[in-house]
């Protein structure tokens, strides 16, 4: 019994003598302060994450394949970010009609893919879902990954 008690003054002392030190090397009058996200750095740059997107490309009714991009939205200011992430998922809309559209019209076709053009493609519809608001809040659409993925189960 004597040991218990003598490991819980122990550890009731350790934990007063590190709280103690911790107010000690504390400035005093500041308070604990929020971490500050990494978009509010002055200047920029501002990046929102969009997430996958998956888009099947057909052929005679039948998926023949799928395509995979990741990507990942630059806004021109921290207020854009904001507007960017609040509108999220009409982006993501408007970016996957963008690929479905790409993928109807046979650009993913054959060995080599243009990314510059999938990204213009990209920037354009989810530039189009803020139209009415504040015109085109986002600068580029930064492709992360773009694969194709063959559906062998025909």
């Amino acid at each position: 019994m004597k040991a218990v008690l003598l490991f819980a003054v122990a550890a009731a002392l350790a934990f007063a003598g590190g709280y103690g030190f911790g107010r000690f090397e504390a400035p005093q009058g500041a308070g604990p302060t929020p971490a500050a996200p990494a978009e509010t750095v002055a200047g920029g740059p501002y990046y929102v994450e969009a997430g996958q997107l998956v888009v099947p490309m057909l052929e005679r009714g039948r998926t023949v394949a799928f395509i995979l991009t990741q990507v990942t939205l630059e806004a021109g200011s921290a207020d854009d970010a904001l507007l960017v992430r609040r509108r999220l998922p009409h982006a993501r809309s408007a970016m996957l009609e963008a690929l479905f559209d790409l993928a109807g019209h046979g650009r993913f076709n054959g060995p080599a893919v243009d990314p510059q053009g999938v990204a213009t493609a990209l920037l354009a519809g989810a530039n189009g879902s803020f139209v009415r608001e504040s015109g085109q809040p986002i600068r580029a659409v930064l492709i992360d990954r773009l694969l194709r993925q063959d559906n062998t189960r025909l």
